[in-house]
């Protein structure tokens, strides 16, 4: 190559105007990852050159070009996309393509698996998303205070408190776990924790047991304890953050239960002298105002005095039927 024309190919190279456009970059959820919780799509798009439009396809399912060229959106985002993406439950496939001037500049993809249930296992060639590493927190930090204050962290309220940006709307629920409500999110979670910053400061129920002190004493005086409460795993049931059910569970009291306890015929699951069922669900609970049957109406799901935790010091089928039926 003639020097003079290698020597302007350098300075154009430089300016960025000569070379391939910016990585186009599916940022969350990350290839090879899998992701529970949130259904947006977060796609670095690059800004050499400006892209003016992208298009999504997931699961074969593509959209039309979707138009990030306007000012008021490069205000807003920059060079970022980011939408509800809607993902089905299990593996998905991301294909994402950007364009300029209707030419298209660069594509990426990503297969990611979702989760909605916190019982299920992914597949082992999925490893968790993890967000706060130095490489990820440098993509947001142009509009998000990636490195809060000590005051700042502990604001209580989702407004001046910066995890508040982007977790709020996991506290959209009608029951809210105290410390999250007021966003003391460093109570459970280390800001300085490596490789990755706010890792739980503890595992299983030593999180939980430096709150809950009277639970902990409730479950040791407990003859007999149930299998996840004696392991520490108070997270198979209850949602640390928020829920839509009472106690903050993951689901309805007799639908968590059954998650374990598939084999359970609820129908049958007592029987009178007649052989007809005891209703486990429909009926209000004569033991518990304003309540309906359920499973816990007779069980207590921490443990109790029998080897079938009935509730309290029950220790008989007779008298945990007697607590409803007084004749």
């Amino acid at each position: 190559m003639d020097k003079t024309v290698h020597f302007f190919f350098v300075i154009l190279l430089l300016l960025g105007f000569v070379g391939p456009a910016d990585a186009l970059d599916v940022i969350y959820p990350e290839d090879g990852t899998y992701f529970t919780g949130s259904s947006f799509l977060i796609v670095k798009c690059g800004d050499n050159p400006v892209v003016e439009g992208v298009t999504v396809e997931i699961n074969g399912l593509k959209s039309g070009l979707l138009d990030i060229s306007s000012p008021e959106y490069k205000a807003a985002f920059a060079d970022f996309l980011i939408l509800e993406a809607g993902f089905s439950v299990g593996e998905n496939n991301i294909k994402v393509e950007s364009f300029v001037n209707g030419k298209q500049v660069a594509k990426a993809s990503a297969n990611v698996f979702y989760l909605d249930d916190p019982y299920a296992i992914p597949p082992n060639e999925y490893r968790p998303y993890i967000m706060h590493t130095p490489p990820k927190e440098s993509l947001c930090s142009p509009c998000h205070n990636m490195q809060p204050s000590s005051s700042q962290i502990t604001a209580t309220s989702a407004d001046k408190n910066p995890c508040g940006e982007c977790h709020s709307r996991m506290l959209n629920k009608k029951y809210v776990h105290g410390p999250a409500g007021v966003f003391k999110c460093i109570e459970c979670h280390d800001p300085v924790s490596k490789p990755s910053k706010y890792k739980v400061v503890a595992q299983g129920a030593d999180v939980c047991n430096g709150c809950h002190v009277g639970k902990v004493k409730e479950f040791q005086n407990n003859k007999f304890v149930h299998g996840p409460v004696a392991v520490g795993m108070c997270e198979v049931c209850h949602d640390s953050h928020a829920s839509d059910y009472r106690g903050q569970l993951h689901g309805e009291v007799n639908a968590v239960c059954l998650n374990c306890h598939e084999g359970l015929n609820v129908n049958m699951h007592f029987t009178t002298g007649v052989g007809k069922g005891h209703p486990v669900a429909g009926y209000p609970d004569p033991s518990q105002s304003g309540r309906q049957l359920s499973c816990v109406s007779c069980h207590n799901p921490h443990g109790g005095a029998s080897r079938v935790f009935f509730d309290k010091t029950v220790t008989s089928a007779m008298m945990i039927c007697q607590r409803c039926h007084k004749k």
